[in-house]
């Protein structure tokens, strides 16, 4: 199977964010993630990214249903695969390992540059824990032993994993169900000139999550707001993004406001961006663009599941 390739600039936020990751109780995280195993209803988030010599392999286990293949496949998990995942965290004794590996330099090497060979990243119950395997620096083959189980499992299911030939492929799997919400990104931001009075807006879904946030010109910008997405909000999205073939649109538009819309599903992307300085589009697209700007602007924070 092809193997992702990463940027060494994928890596570089790997270790920062690694290193903000709140400090917690060992035994806590693992009687949660005791208390995932016996109760399949309990979501739990993975991720891992290792590099090794010539290939880099990453995971995302979202909810502990849904699992992304290094961006490019979706797998539903089975209830063995979840419970197989979570099994190799807790045998490892995963709540007890060190946040960084490999901060001391090899004595067979001269000191270089950090950079990271393997992470894992667990949230669950509001508790996460990160840790990282730093290239260059004595190897944990505690920490990288783990990280390929984890990876060689869930692997040979991504085989058959569903991916999206392109934007439009992606939103109508969205749309029929074939692939899950939790594979949408979305970031739109309306933000108006400081000084005036009309408001903004912040919208942002991702993993199976929406949030908005309000914007107050030169004043502030209020807190993010997340929740899960609900089904008609998930209908109603992507029926919009589809009506105007937003994978059609031009890059630049004209908006009378600072506006853009980064839109992905797995690893197909698009982003548009509208300012009062760049050109009308020609034809229908600009007035379908701001159709597009006033739904997504406009999107309620709860909807009528039965609608």
């Amino acid at each position: 199977m092809q193997r992702l390739v990463f940027p060494l600039a994928a890596f570089a936020w790997l270790i920062m964010q690694s290193s903000s990751a709140p400090a917690m109780a060992e035994d806590s995280l693992s009687a949660a993630l005791a208390d995932a195993r016996a109760d399949d209803t309990i979501p739990f988030d993975l991720r891992v990214d290792c590099t090794e010599q010539d290939s880099r392999r990453s995971l995302a286990v979202i909810g502990g249903t849904v699992a992304v293949w290094g961006s490019e496949r979706q797998v539903r998990l089975a209830a063995k695969d979840r419970d197989a995942l979570i099994d190799l965290l807790l045998d490892a004794d995963f709540a007890h390992f060190a946040p960084r590996y490999g901060e001391t330099p090899r004595a067979d090497k001269q000191e270089a540059p950090l950079r990271v060979s393997c992470r894992i990243h667990v949230a669950l119950q509001g508790l996460e824990k990160a840790s990282v395997q730093l290239l260059d620096g004595e190897q944990s083959e505690q920490l990288l032993g783990l990280a390929r189980r984890l990876l060689d499992r869930i692997e040979p299911l991504a085989a058959a994993g569903v991916t999206a030939a392109d934007l439009e492929d992606g939103l109508s799997k969205l749309a029929d169900g074939t692939l899950a919400p939790e594979v949408l990104g979305l970031r739109f931001l309306a933000l108006p000139e400081a000084g005036g009075n009309e408001a903004g807006t912040i919208l942002r879904i991702e993993d199976g999550r929406i949030s908005r946030q309000d914007y107050a010109p030169g004043k502030a910008v209020g807190p993010v707001r997340w929740q899960g997405l609900a089904q008609c909000q998930l209908r109603d999205i992507v029926s919009a993004l589809h009506d105007v073939r937003f994978w059609e649109l031009p890059v630049n538009l004209y908006a009378d406001k600072l506006t853009e819309l980064e839109v992905h599903v797995l690893s197909q992307r698009k982003t548009v961006i509208a300012r009062d300085t760049f050109n009308a589009a020609p034809g229908s697209k600009q007035t379908a663009f701001a159709g597009l700007i006033s739904r997504l602007a406009d999107q309620p924070s709860a909807c009528d599941e039965h609608e």
